[in-house]
Parts: structure tokens; sequence; C-alpha cells
């Protein structure tokens, strides 16, 4: 309540006045009621009671002074400070009195704050004994504050100049947390390497603290966008070349999509399993599993599955944080794993793309595209992009194709539909024609060999490189630009250059042993060079089983104006059926000098001129014969005139006569109308007329591909059939000129329902 220059005074007024002490006792108890005795001219008496004036102020000036309090409180409520009344001089003794020193008139006493104008305190005096105790000498700062040196008590807990301990200063931006400096940073940043930085724009940190950008990215809401892109020059070349195909579905089911290539084998995905084929023989098995996310290095073969942590993807697509390697050889998974820089979101549904490159992987997906450089797993995203248009028949959740990279410029190569495999560059999404071929069938995934330059693919049913069959895998040669290859397996080195040995002109069977002028190199021999089913024959090639020059043998020569037939000399009106011959589908379309007749014809026909002589019903035809070609599914020979009859019986003098029909019947035409064509060279060459995606006129669903093929000189002809999806019946089978006579592949009679991918084989017989 009083200062202690107050209380100080007091003790000097008690200790030399003792005239005085009751009133600075009335003062230090009782100063409201005192001073109203006081002022009423009242006196207060010598209580006797030395009074214990511990807690009484004391006036830090002169000990004599006694000067009344400038302010006095009273409970709560202050009230104007009261001047003492000490009364008139002659209420004053006049005896003589020893005053001592003269009264300090000095600094007035502190009295504290205002009088307090509350209730008075009726508590009891404290008559106790003075404190004589010694002067607290205890610590000047109270816990948790500490005194460190001259000026206020700090904390150092919090006091980023005593941080942990007095005179351990923090460096300018960071804070004291608990006794440790630390930096503290304001949304949006956060702390990383010892800065605040903004980990949705930083490219250092981007996304997260330590996710560094490529060279030349930006980081865009915690993603890495652009940059530059690393790696060798890669660019590929496809042809419909040295193709081989066989049937997979027997190793892994139903397709299902999915493929890739390590330095040894194909892996391709079915409903059943994932199998695993030569790259040469293409000899499959399983590998026991279903991988829905293959990909490969195709600077290294090493083979992978995309992942998230350690799951391999399915084809609900996800998140891939990870590439799982896969065994190069079995398939089977290994401890390898790439993580990714950062995640890479693939839809289950959508345009998703899976491309494998030359030390690189391209994704699309959700509308955008990324790039991860292998095999480091640095994740660059290039923005947005979508395949314009795409082959998605695929029966799985994506489509695979290859990656380049040539000229600073980033690709993907992609089927774009059945006759064209295209190039669009990324991320600017343009796009140009990679090939161009005539029938891919369903074909959506494919991918590349650098090791044996070579493209590998899956098509359902029958296409331009495999004419029969429910599920396809196969390959054809392609051309690798960029990188130093080494030679394939089955080539050696030959002055600096990969050549094969069993086919090359200039190393036949061995290096620098070169054929003869005119001569080719077969299986590591020189020699004459002849085409599949055909023998070199007094320096050309020959078929020995139509030759009638080399009939059965080089030659045998059949006389008397016989021909040769499956070997043999003879002749005749007749012919035996093969209802099951091997006979390559011919795509009369896709060949060189071919015509394309009655697009968008219904009952309609033309006439076409024979290229060359053959022999018809033990007659011959001579080159220039007129074949009438009819909408309706049949050639009527020898004619330019024909009739385009809805349908027909054979044998039946009624006209047309003289018919080879490979699916009479009401047909109609669309675009792709017939097409001819002679393929081959002489003496083998062979006349083909090709209905294609023709449709039953009552049924609009139905498709029809079927073809005649004639044969120069031999007169054998064939008919085979593609894809054909329909339930009507037609008349198939040759008849005479004077449709007196028929033959046919049908089990009964000449009319039969279409079956898809068949053959038919007529050979005159003697």
């Amino acid at each position: 309540m009083y200062s202690q220059r107050f209380r100080d005074s007091l003790h000097n007024v008690m200790d030399r006045r003792p005239a005085l002490r009751g009133i600075a006792l009335c003062l230090a108890l009782l100063p409201l009621s005192c001073a109203q005795q006081l002022v009423d001219g009242g006196s207060l008496p010598d209580s006797g009671v030395t009074p214990d004036t511990g807690d009484l102020p004391a006036d830090v000036g002169d000990p004599d002074a006694m000067v009344a309090p400038e302010d006095v409180s009273v409970g709560e409520k202050d009230v104007p400070p009261v001047e003492m009344d000490l009364g008139s001089p002659e209420d004053v003794p006049t005896a003589p009195e020893d005053l001592g020193e003269p009264l300090d008139s000095g600094t007035p006493i502190d009295l504290g704050s205002p009088v307090d104008t509350g209730p008075p305190d009726t508590g009891p005096v404290d008559t106790g004994p003075a404190d004589t105790g010694p002067v607290d000498t205890g610590p000047r700062c109270l816990s948790p504050l500490t005194e460190c040196g001259p000026g206020p008590c700090v904390n150092t807990q919090t006091s980023a100049a005593h941080c942990g301990g007095c005179g351990r200063t923090c460096a300018t931006g960071q804070s004291c947390v608990a006794g440790a400096c630390t930096l503290v940073c304001t949304a949006p940043t956060v702390v990383c390497g010892g800065a605040c930085v903004n980990t949705q724009t930083d490219a250092a940190h981007c996304g997260m603290c330590g996710r560094a950008c490529a060279t030349g990215a930006r980081c865009t809401a915690g993603r890495c966008v652009g940059g530059v892109i690393p790696g060798a020059s890669f660019q590929v070349s496809l042809s419909a070349a040295n193709c081989s195909a066989v049937e997979h579905e027997v190793v892994t089911g139903d397709d299902r999509g999915g493929i890739a290539v390590s330095g040894s084998r194909l892996f391709y995905s079915g409903d059943t399993s994932t199998g695993r084929f030569d790259l040469q023989t293409l000899v499959g098995e399983s590998v026991g599993r279903t991988y829905d996310a293959l990909v490969s290095n195709l600077a290294t073969g090493t083979l992978y599955s995309l992942a998230n942590g350690s799951t391999p993807l399915t084809q609900m697509g996800g998140t891939v944080t990870s590439l799982m390697e896969l065994n190069p050889t079995t398939g089977g998974l290994t401890s390898g794993l790439v993580n990714l820089s950062q995640p890479i979101l693939l839809p289950a549904t959508g345009s998703v793309g899976i491309f494998s490159g030359y030390e690189r992987i391209i994704l699309l997906g959700g509308g955008r595209a990324w790039h991860i450089s292998l095999p480091s797993g640095a994740v660059i995203d290039l923005g947005p992009l979508s395949l314009p248009t795409a082959r998605i028949a695929c029966e799985n959740w994506a489509i695979w194709g290859v990656a380049e990279f040539f000229g600073g410029a980033l690709y993907v190569d992609y089927v774009q539909n059945a006759t064209t495999i295209a190039r669009m560059r990324v991320p600017e999404g343009t796009v140009a024609t990679l090939a161009s071929f005539t029938a891919l069938s369903d074909m959506c995934s494919f991918t590349v060999s650098p090791l044996w330059r070579r493209w590998y693919f899956h098509h359902e049913l029958s296409s331009q490189f495999r004419s029969s069959g429910s599920e396809t895998v196969g390959y054809c040669d392609a051309t690798i630009t960029g990188p130093t290859l080494p030679c394939r397996p089955i080539d050696t080195l030959c002055s600096g250059a990969c050549t094969n040995l069993q086919t090359s002109a200039l190393h036949c069977g061995m290096c620098n042993r070169a054929c003869p002028a005119g001569e080719t190199c077969n299986a590591g021999v020189c020699g004459l060079a002849c085409p599949a089913g055909q023998t070199a024959c007094t320096g050309r090639c020959v078929d020995l089983n139509t030759d009638s020059s080399n009939c059965g043998a080089c030659g045998r020569t059949c006389i008397g104006g016989q021909w040769c037939i499956a070997g043999a000399c003879g002749g005749g009106p007749h012919y035996a059926v093969d209802p099951a011959p091997v006979v390559s589908y011919v795509d009369a379309c896709g060949a060189a000098g071919s015509q394309r007749l009655l697009t968008f014809t219904d009952d309609g026909g033309t006439s076409v001129t024979l290229p060359f002589a053959t022999r018809w019903w033990g007659a011959a035809l001579s080159a220039g014969t007129p074949m009438y070609i009819s909408s309706n599914g049949n050639v009527q020979v020898n004619t330019s005139s024909g009739l385009s009859s809805l349908s027909g019986t054979i044998p039946s003098v009624g006209s047309p006569n003289n018919v080879m029909a490979p699916q009479w019947r009401d047909l109609q035409l669309g675009s792709s109308g017939v097409c001819v064509a002679t393929v081959g060279t002489a003496p083998s060459r062979r006349w083909v007329a090709q209905w294609v995606g023709a449709q039953y006129y009552a049924d609009a669903s139905s498709n029809l591909n079927f073809e005649v093929i004639l044969h120069e000189g031999s007169g054998v002809i064939e008919f085979a059939y593609g894809a054909m999806s329909g339930s009507s019946n037609a008349t198939i089978g040759l008849e005479n000129p004077g449709g007196t006579e028929a033959v046919g592949p049908c089990p009964s009679g000449n009319s039969c329902p279409a079956v898809s991918n068949a053959r038919a084989r007529f050979s005159p017989i003697p």
C-alpha cells in the first residue's frame, strides 16, 4: 500500500520523536480515521507500545521529517489526500523539549495510490515485534525467467538473444523454440534444407523437400513440368518384310493387352497368363501370371511392370510410383525396383498409352503426358496431352507403342487404324504417318527390338501377316536410327558391318566369300535364288508341280500337249478338290498395280482381261481373255458382258455358265469394292480378284472377305477366305462352259455357309 520511502520516514519519526509515535502509528494502521481525528482537533495518546514497523513506509529523506501522505488508500475507493492538523500552538506543551535534529522537510513521504474509499480494514493491528531479519538477497528473476546481465529478466526457452542460455543468439530469420534456434516458416512455405521454400513452385523441392525437377523444368502446383529431355537419339522405321507370326491363344488365353521385349524374349499378356516367346522362333510358354502393365528399356532389354510400391499395376489402373524389374528370360519378379521421383496417376478408363523407349518410357493418362528417364526413374511432367485418334479396341485398359527421340523432340508411335501406324510429337500433339499397311486387323499393341531390328505385334484373326488364326503374335523387319547397336545374334561382324552369313552374297557362309554374278546366298551356300516352292532348273526357278518342261523334276518334259499337274504330265476336263490346302491369303488391294473396282455396287459387274495364259476345264485360255467380275461373288470366264444374277445353282444349263464362284449370293459392296491384281513373276504369276467388306443384301451386319486365285500355266484355282460373318448359304465351286458339270468344296452339293479363314484348291487332273 505504501512506498518504501514512506515506510522509512515513519520509522524515523517513531524512533526519534516519541511524541509523534501515536500519530505515525495511526497513520500507518488506520490512515483515514486518524486523519479525521486530527482534523477534528483531537489528540492521539501515546500507546506506549513500540509498534512493529517492519511493514511501515520510510522516508528516504531527512529522518526528522514528517510529511503528510500525498494520497491514502481506503478499501478500493480513492479519496483526496487529507492534511494533518497538529493543533494550535497552545496545544503544544510549553516546556522545552529536545526535538533532536530539525524536522526533515525534504522529499514528501510517498503514500502510494490515492486514498481507498472502500470499507475500512477491520482486521487486528499487527502488534508483533519488528522484522529484524537480513535483507533478502535471493535471485532477482523468478522461474522460468533468467538473469542475463543488467536489463530485464529473459526466458531462455523463447528469447532469440539468449536461446537455451545467456548470450546464445539465433541467426537472422530464426526463432527460439524450446531453447533451440529454429527456422520458422509462414504458410505456404515450409522448411527444406535450412530455408523456407514453397514446394508448390520451388524447382529444387517440387511437391516435397528434396524432389528436384529436371534441368530446365518448372514447378507448377507441386509438379515438375517441362525440362530438358536427356538421352540418345532413337528413331524407328517399320516394314512388312521378313515377317513371321504364330498362334498364341494356347499359351496366354484370349488376348488382354500388354507387350514388351527383353534381350531374349517377347512378352505378351492374355486373360490366362502372360506368355514369353523366343524372339527368333516365336516358340512360347506361360509365365504363370498375368502382367497388365508391361514395359521395357529398349536400350538394355530390361523388363519392367509399372507398379505402386512393390505391387504390379493391374488393368484397373492406379498410381505409378515405381517400376518393378522382371526376369528378362522367365518373366518372374526380381528384387529390382526403380522408384519414380514423383507419382503418376493412370486411370482405369480413357486413353492410356504405354510407350517403351531407348533409356526412357512415356506414359499418357488422365489427359497428361509423363517422361520417365531410365534407369534413374526421374519423372518430367510434359503437360496436357491425349491421343487424338488411336486404336482403343484392345481388350485391356491401355494401348502399347514406342517412344522415339530425335532432332531434339519426343514422339510416341501407336496404331491409329487398320492400315496406319502414326507418330505424334510430344507434347505438341502434331501427328504424322510413320508406316502404312494393307491389313493390320485389330492391332493396337506393338513394340520394337533394337537388338533384332524388328517390330513385334499382336492382333486377332487374319491380317496381311497371318491369314488365319484366333490370336496372333509376330514380327517384321524394322530399321533403327540413332544409337550404335550391337550385331544381331544371327549376324557376324564382317568388314566392320553386321552380316548374315546365311544370306549375304558378299559373305556367304563366311566373311569375304562372295557369290558369283547372278547367284545369291541361300543357307550359306551360293546358288540360284528361288522363292519358296520353286527349284532352280537350268538357270531359272520353276515349280516342279506345274512346269511342263520340268514336271516333277528338272528336265522332265510333258509331250503331246499334256500339262503338268501335281508333278505329273497329263490333261483332262476335270478337277480334284482339296477343301483344306495351305494357301496364303493374297492382299490384292495392296499389291503393285492393283485396281479397285465396283465400289458401292449392288447387282453390277465389270470386265477385265487375263494377264497370262493358263488352262480352264481342259482348254487353253490365252492372255487377254475377258473375265467378267460380278458384285455378287463370282467370275464369269471368257465373256465381257456377263450377268449379275442374284444367285445361282451349279451345274445348270441356264445362264450364266463358265463360272468361278467363291461366294455366289445376292451381295452389295461398299467403299472397298473388289480389288484385282497380278502378283508374282512369270512363269508363276497369279491373278487375284478379292472382294473386301461385302455384305449380304439382306443382312447389313454381315462382313464378307474372300478371293479367287488363278495360277499361270497350270490352271490351278484357289478360293481363300478372310473374316466371314453372316448366316446365309452361298454357291461355291466351278462350273464348266456348258453348265453341265460342276465341282465344289461344300460337304453336300455346291451350297454351304461362309467360313472364316477357309481354303479350297481346284487342281486339274489328267
